[in-house]
């Protein structure tokens, strides 16, 4: 039979170190889009309830614009 030798301290270092890999993505991640949940893969829930608030403020937004239109206008 044949064996493959390994080095453990090796496999435990990759390990470690793609786990650093996938964090430093995530931190990346929040900092060029300056939101700490940018997806739902981040946290579904807070996702949801962000999107939701984002397209209130949005429309709120519109409301204040054409109000102030009207303002000027009378």
């Amino acid at each position: 039979m044949s064996s493959i030798n390994t080095n453990s301290g090796a496999l435990i270092a990759l390990q470690n170190l793609s786990h650093t890999q996938d964090q430093l993505q995530a931190t990346q991640n929040r900092i060029s889009t300056g939101l700490k949940v940018s997806s739902a893969k981040d946290n579904g829930a807070i996702f949801a309830i962000a999107q939701n608030t984002r397209s209130n403020v949005t429309a709120l937004g519109a409301v204040t614009d054409s109000l102030n239109r009207a303002v000027s206008t009378v």
